[in-house]
């Protein structure tokens, strides 16, 4: 599918908007599980008609009551809407621009963990996966060993994951890779290339589906490559959320060249926008659900210090109560920096009271630099008009105690112009202790399951390498044997042919004896007959002329049969059997005439008179297609 720009949408046709479209959308989604009521509906329509030209169907409704009779054909389908291209080092600039900027940097960043986390979305056969894992291994070099390097490579389709799996590829696929990497990371077997095993443990191969599973998480680097261009807007903005979600802070999101809605994206920041590499920006918030506490015509400081209020309207007054309640902690600053609203729970957590804190400038505050770049971040929403948060805030209270906060700055807007900035946070010290727990939990449940898995790679690798070579001699022995049946095959096929081209010549050779039989019997009756017959068709051409015509008239029937009539040296019999032709078509007269008493001359010279018998040559029909003369000398 080569659709239009991602960042836009398909234009509806008629199957889109067409009941019966939507109905199999729906089927495949309830029956079969998989969804594509969001990819691009056109490109969409476009495949599945593909796929329904080829079984021979016409509309929709009827593909819905053929998959019904057909167990198998929605993997059919599936595979027919799904197309998977892919390469090795596909634009193979920009992955050198990934081999030069990128990995070198998530290397060094990683050098204190070791470990290094990419995800290939959409891998198809792998080929991505795997160049990845050359510039990683290329980057490394001897320090490959040192590193904890995990590829995860998913794709709803499982042939093509099963192909990744056995990463054994053709010549054809790897005409793009460097002749120095096909011979250090491939081994040949055959005519096909292996990608070496030892790299080949990092790629872990999976079924996701990126549009409706959850995403993994804390990745590196992500791969996904010309994948987001089937999917509409909305389910394009979801998926890169989950992308968000997914790369780890200043992680790296990599698409491919048809994808452009990242330029407009405030998920990723473009880092290279000619080969469509960008980097995760801080997590943007939600915009607060609070309007600011004073209305038209208020003063700005309608709310104070917890309680103390300024002839306040009945809805400001209610609000005010609901956010000195909420559990949240509550602050708005102006933009003068002056603190307008400081709630109980914000007392509590700050460890500062709202007598000390309202009416004062927030930068004279202690906590306004206990929160690391908490001030820039407010500064920053006062400027761009965007919400902005501190996921993992982090500041310690005057008692000693390491307080974690998870804070959200949205701007208070007011026509165009931002008139104040709310601050609100929530204690998240108990959930970070508990989440500190569980991922150390995940982390060595993670641990364990992936050595278990490498233990039982390599006992599987140790159970291929015993079984190679009795396969190998296997592979001969069914090669042998494939070949001897191919040639069984070929004269089989080829006898088969021979039996069928003999019965068609032995056919055609009883009807050439049947038209040759009827044409000697049809001559031998004209030449019987002591009449001159001539017979023309609509346009006047001779269509048959007997011996006795020749004798007649002097002329052979190789010189006279395919020509006008009217043409030929006859006498005045040319003009009149033409006028007689010409009543029988005009009227479709099915009524024979006599010409009498027509003049003409003997190759001898003497002039003598004819009788002609013009009678309608008819189609079964009816239908008058000629005219049949029968002539006597008088």
């Amino acid at each position: 599918m080569n659709d239009a720009d991602v960042g836009g949408q398909s234009q509806p046709d008629e199957a889109t908007a067409d009941p019966s479209f939507r109905h199999l959308l729906e089927k495949l989604s309830s029956d079969h599980a998989f969804d594509f009521r969001e990819y691009k509906p056109t490109s969409l329509a476009r495949r599945i008609r593909v796929r329904m030209q080829h079984v021979r169907v016409d509309t929709f409704d009827d593909y819905v009551t053929y998959i019904d009779r057909n167990p198998g054909e929605h993997v059919a389908l599936f595979n027919t809407i799904l197309i998977n291209v892919t390469a090795f080092f596909r634009d193979l600039e920009a992955w050198q621009v990934l081999g030069e900027e990128i990995i070198p940097r998530l290397v060094d960043e990683a050098a204190d963990s070791r470990s290094l986390r990419l995800w290939s979305v959409g891998c198809s056969s792998g080929e991505e996966a795997f160049s990845a894992a050359i510039l990683l291994a290329e980057h490394l070099g001897d320090r490959a060993a040192d590193f904890n390097v995990k590829i995860y490579a998913t794709d709803v389709d499982e042939d093509a994951l099963n192909t990744a799996r056995h990463a054994l590829y053709r010549s054809d696929d790897l005409k793009d890779v460097p002749t120095s990497f096909l011979e250090k990371y491939f081994s040949r077997e055959g005519e096909a290339y292996r990608f070496r095993r030892d790299f080949r443990r990092w790629c872990i191969f999976g079924r996701h589906n990126v549009a409706q599973d959850p995403p993994l998480s804390h990745i590196d680097l992500l791969i996904c490559r010309n994948a987001l261009i089937y999917f509409t807007r909305d389910l394009q903005d979801r998926i890169l959320a989950r992308f968000h979600y997914a790369v780890i802070e200043r992680g790296f999101l990599f698409l491919g060249r048809s994808e452009s809605l990242l330029a407009r994206s405030r998920w990723f920041a473009p880092h290279n926008v000619k080969w469509r590499i960008f980097q995760r920006t801080t997590t943007p918030a939600a915009t607060v659900a609070m309007a600011m506490l004073r209305g038209a015509g208020e003063p700005a400081n309608v709310a104070l210090a917890g309680g103390r209020q300024l002839d306040l309207s009945p809805a400001v007054s209610r609000l005010q109560r609901v956010v000195e309640t909420l559990p949240s902690a509550i602050v708005v600053i102006d933009v003068m920096d002056t603190v307008l609203v400081w709630n109980a729970a914000a007392e509590g957590l700050f460890d500062i009271s709202g007598e000390h804190a309202i009416g004062r400038k927030f930068r004279d505050l202690d906590i306004s630099y206990r929160v690391e770049s908490l001030r820039a971040r407010i500064e920053e929403v006062k400027s761009a008009h965007i919400p902005s948060r501190i996921e993992h805030a982090t500041f310690t209270r005057r008692s000693g105690e390491t307080v974690h906060a998870e804070l959200t700055i949205v701007p208070m807007v007011e026509g165009n112009r931002v008139t104040a900035v709310g601050v609100y946070g929530s204690d998240t010290t108990e959930s970070a202790r508990l989440k500190d727990q569980t991922t150390r939990l995940a982390e060595q449940h993670s641990t364990a399951i992936e050595e278990l898995q490498s233990t039982n790679e390599e006992l599987e690798t140790t159970n291929e390498e015993l079984q190679s070579t009795n396969e190998e001699l296997e592979t001969t022995n069914e090669e042998l044997q494939s070949t001897n049946e191919e040639l069984e095959t070929t004269v089989e096929e080829l006898q088969a042919a021979n039996a069928e081209l003999g019965i068609l010549n032995t056919q055609l050779e009883r009807r050439s004896v049947d038209l040759k039989d009827l044409d000697e019997y049809q001559q031998s009756v004209l030449s019987s007959l002591q009449h001159a017959i001539v017979v023309l068709d609509r346009a006047g051409l001779v269509t048959t002329w007997n011996q006795t015509a020749e004798r007649l008239w002097g002329l052979p029937a190789e010189h006279v049969v395919r020509r006008l009539f009217w043409t030929l040296p006859v006498g005045d019999i040319a003009q009149k059997l033409r006028e007689a032709l010409g009543r029988m078509l005009d009227t479709a007269s099915g009524e024979a005439e006599t010409l009498h008493d027509i003049p003409f001359r003997l190759p001898t010279g003497e002039t003598r008179h004819l009788t002609v018998l013009v009678t309608p040559l008819k189609s079964p029909s009816g239908k008058v297609t000629g005219v049949v003369g029968i002539a006597s000398p008088r």
